[in-house]
């Protein structure tokens, strides 16, 4: 029987997470060398930025209506919002330059040529061989749609090749049914690294998983718990995302 993947992007295909560090890291220097002796420990600072980035995935961006979510809109933002945060703490004004400064700094997240080098080792050979054996390869991915535009051209520009893409603001039931409406006879999987968010929906509309953990700073230490949660009868989960070849045969 012929199959349908669906993979994810962030953290599956492409390394993701340590393109905020260098920003981040460039915000600390601005706000400790604009605020010096007022300024927090460095470590606090990031802290600080970590804690207003997650809040804000759910607040209202003002200028669409809508929560910031993933968009880009929202982490050079929190740059900002820290900066603020922290003027207020410490009594000072905050200054419109430096602001500018430290909204340019987070830009740098989304520099379109980091995204070849971060391509994860031999995820072009996978997705290859899975065409190769006449399955259908999509990718779906949640997401601001330039910033995920850019890192499928990445892919392509690699010669890294797929059927489908879709980016989404949210991956549901309903987005997993839609895009296997015309593969009927196939059997389905989604591959993710996320099992609440890349898994989970997609078992819901008949779907198996192949979950492959990715140790990001947000998973350090809370990998057991997720395991625990995985339904191993629908699920396989594989250390590296070049073992789906190796266990191509163990899909059901």
């Amino acid at each position: 029987m012929n199959k349908l993947f669906v993979f994810d992007l962030d953290d599956t295909l492409i390394d993701n997470v340590h393109d905020y560090s260098e920003p981040i890291m460039g915000m600390a220097r601005i706000i400790i060398s604009e605020l010096g002796s007022r300024a927090p420990h460095v470590s606090s600072i990031i802290a600080i930025e970590d804690e207003l980035d997650l809040r804000r995935k759910s607040e209202i961006n003002p200028l669409t209506g809508e929560p910031f979510g993933y968009s880009r809109d929202r982490f050079p933002g929190t740059l900002v919002e820290t900066y603020r945060f922290i003027c207020k703490k410490v009594g000072a004004k905050p200054v419109t330059a430096v602001e500018t400064k430290l909204y340019f700094e987070g830009n740098k997240a989304f520099d379109p040529s980091q995204y070849a080098r971060n391509i994860k080792p031999r995820a072009g050979e996978v997705l290859n061989f899975l065409r190769s054996m006449g399955n259908v390869v999509m990718i779906c991915t949640a997401g601001d749609l330039l910033v995920q535009n850019y890192k499928l051209s990445a892919l392509r520009s690699r010669g890294i090749s797929f059927h489908v893409a879709r980016v989404v603001d949210k991956k549901t039931p309903d987005v997993f049914r839609e895009l296997a409406g015309n593969t009927s006879g196939y059997k389905l999987y989604s591959v993710g690294n996320n099992y609440k968010s890349d898994i989970e929906p997609a078992l819901e509309v008949g779907y198996s998983g192949v979950y492959i953990p990715a140790e990001t700073w947000e998973t350090i230490g809370k990998m057991d718990k997720i395991k625990e949660t995985i339904n191993k009868d629908r699920c396989l989960e594989l250390a590296s995302l070049s073992d789906l070849m190796e266990r191509y045969e163990a899909l059901v």
